[in-house]
């Protein structure tokens, strides 16, 4: 427009007014695409929390995470554990302390024998059930190995 000599806030074509779309249009999907990212990494950040800073996640979650998600699991996971482990306190625990320390729970699936906790060892076969701490329960809990039994 400079070189044809027109002023450019009079004379505004269909170009001008096609690019504009066109630059809004990208502007909308790469905030789409940055929402859709941080809801993803929130929803891995929850998982985190929920599992219980495990290991290995179970194999239905694992196939629905990218590479990069699985990655930033862990790289979560790990920064967690370093930070407990620095203040020798466990954040993975409930915000509201329990009424009893001790929960009844049934074993879902068979996890076999000498499985060590903090008082004592046992046989996990399925359906069994067990009076735990729950401390030790809460990561079999929610990893759905067993279920709280509630009177």
């Amino acid at each position: 427009m400079q070189e044809e000599g027109l002023e450019v806030l009079t004379a505004r074509t269909a170009d001008h007014y096609g690019a504009l779309i066109h630059h809004l249009s990208l502007i909308r999907n790469k905030r789409c695409l940055m929402a859709y990212v941080y809801n993803r990494a929130d929803i891995i950040r929850d998982l985190a929390w929920k599992v219980g800073l495990l290991h290995e996640l179970p194999r239905e979650i694992q196939e629905k995470f990218s590479d990069s998600e699985e990655q930033y699991f862990k790289d979560h996971s790990k920064s967690l554990k370093s930070y407990m482990s620095q203040l020798s306190l466990n954040v993975n625990v409930d915000m509201v302390p329990p009424k009893d320390p001790y929960i009844k729970v049934r074993v879902l699936e068979d996890l076999g024998s000498g499985i060590i906790l903090s008082d004592k060892s046992a046989n996990f076969a399925r359906h069994s059930m067990h009076f735990l701490k729950r401390t030790d329960a809460e990561q079999y809990i929610a990893r759905g190995l067993m279920e709280e039994l509630t009177s």
